[in-house]
């Protein structure tokens, strides 16, 4: 089973007095990473809410946003600070006698720095914690579909550029031992051009360069690695754990199989196929970035 790391969810829950809604966006990440966008006054509740999204996700970005609304809870207050609102009064009826009876305008009272205390909303009932926490669920329940069902259509995806891959290797295998036939015979032409009128070959020694030849360019061991790299790939896309690193780090190591197997190989049938698996390599790698 294989999950996508993006997705999305939503969900509201609500009582007499209270609405929740809670939006859930995941994308992309190496690791697990979670960012809250959430009242004040529910911030305590960003433990639980990770524990709970944790018990499902492991891998991605994930950014919470929790909304509530009702009972004007959210509301900020607005208080007179009448301290110094009669600190100011005294100071304006001591200043009208001063100016000889010009009088003070209201409005400019008012406006006078510190009159008004803005206050933060009061702390929420805690019965709100049960609606946060069955939203957050719910949320996350459709998140988790979303990205099941896109990582459903990457495995077939996957699935399908593992076979092609396989497909080229298994070509690149059957033409190898054709280099080494090739090479020798262009080695005797060319030889046999040199030393036209001149005594013999010398069979062994031609022998030890074809064997010299075929030591440099044998992809075995390349080839060995590759189907096996191939293997461990089928084998993680079947296990329920989330897998998407090891993944990555199979499509590194099979990077490095055939770029070395196109360096040895020396054959322009072999370099079209290892264009060609590369090429299906780098789109599996490009899926791989978006599994968990």
């Amino acid at each position: 089973m294989l999950y996508s790391m993006t997705g999305f969810g939503t969900a509201l829950a609500a009582n007499g007095q209270y609405r929740v809604e809670i939006e859930i966006k995941s994308v992309n990440h190496r690791f697990f990473d979670l960012s809250f966008n959430i009242p004040r006054q529910l911030i305590y509740l960003e433990g639980r809410i990770k524990k709970v999204i944790k018990s499902s996700v492991k891998r991605g970005a994930l950014s919470v946003y929790v909304t509530v609304d009702g009972e004007e809870m959210t509301a900020p207050k607005i208080e007179t600070n009448w301290a110094i609102v009669n600190e100011y009064i005294k100071a304006a009826d001591e200043i009208q006698k001063r100016s000889g009876g010009k009088t003070w305008d209201m409005h400019d009272l008012l406006l006078l720095p510190d009159v008004f205390i803005v206050k933060e909303a009061d702390e929420l009932p805690t019965a709100i914690d049960s609606l946060v926490i069955e939203a957050v669920e719910e949320a996350l329940s459709r998140l988790m579909i979303m990205r099941k069902t896109e990582g459903e259509q990457i495995y077939q995806d996957l699935i399908g550029r593992l076979a092609s891959v396989e497909r080229l290797v298994q070509k690149i295998a059957e033409h190898a031992p054709e280099v080494r036939k090739f090479y020798e015979e262009r080695l005797r032409n060319h030889v046999a051009e040199f030393l036209r009128g001149q005594p013999a070959i010398d069979e062994q020694r031609l022998l030890n360069e074809v064997a010299i030849f075929a030591d440099k360019s044998n992809i075995d061991e390349e080839l060995t690695r590759l189907r096996s790299h191939l293997k461990q790939f089928h084998t993680l896309l079947g296990e329920p754990e989330p897998k998407g690193r090891q993944l990555d780090f199979l499509i590194q190591e099979m990077n490095r199989e055939i770029n070395t197997i196109g360096s040895k190989g020396n054959d322009g049938e072999i370099s079209r196929n290892v264009v060609a698996v590369k090429s299906e390599i780098e789109k599996l790698r490009e899926q791989i970035q978006n599994v968990e």
